[in-house]
């Protein structure tokens, strides 16, 4: 049954998802075998309309779950009696502040901050992703601005030796290069494969 969750909420399939969580809505609370949650796999793919689903059968959130969706209250009472929590690592190897940069929730980034969250921290499957630069990459200004005030690596190179600010240009998002120009940003940097900031800012169009 949450093989069938999980490929429902892939192709988007509301009414199949509907009919399961009837059978049983503890299912509204599955986790594939990594132990990502079906709320948090809705959000990662854009379901906006099947997380609402999942919402309304009132499924077990962790601290990843609430990172992604703005749950700073409940995130503040999980800390408070888990402080470490905000150290350890999803089953996709992000820790709560990757989730929260993501998703752009500034205000739970700054409350993981508070609470000890490691700026630099890596994920820990491969990417090398740091939580800046994983605001960076889906254009979260404000996650952004909050993460910069902790002083983080703006320079940090992720898998392939592509920086932030190549991720910015390569995004056209202008904004967001001139915060990491501004904060120290290297526009000399050149990725594994010899191509340079000026050639992912030329190919978006941006002089």
């Amino acid at each position: 049954m949450r093989d069938e969750v999980f490929k429902a909420i892939d192709v988007a399939d509301s009414v199949a998802l509907k009919l399961l969580l009837e059978q049983d809505a503890n299912l509204a609370s599955c986790r594939s075998n990594d132990g990502m949650s079906a709320v948090l796999f809705s959000l990662y793919i854009n379901r906006p309309e099947i997380t609402e689903v999942l919402l309304s059968y009132e499924p077990d959130l962790d601290i990843y779950d609430l990172a992604a969706l703005g749950g700073a209250g409940q995130i503040s009472v999980i800390l408070a009696t888990e402080p470490k929590s905000v150290h350890e690592y999803s089953g996709d190897g992000f820790t709560a502040l990757h989730v929260a940069s993501y998703f752009g929730h500034a205000d739970v980034v700054k409350l993981l901050l508070d609470h000890g969250a490691e700026v630099d921290k890596l994920a820990m499957n491969g990417s090398d992703l740091t939580p800046l630069q994983s605001a960076v990459s889906n254009c979260n200004v404000e996650a952004l601005k909050v993460l910069l005030e902790f002083n983080p690596d703006v320079n940090v190179k992720m898998m392939g030796g592509f920086t932030p600010l190549m991720t910015a240009y390569a995004l056209e998002d202008e904004e967001i290069a001139e915060l990491l120009i501004t904060a120290g940003a290297d526009k000399d940097a050149k990725a594994d494969d010899g191509r340079s900031v000026a050639d992912f800012a030329n190919l978006s169009g941006n002089k």
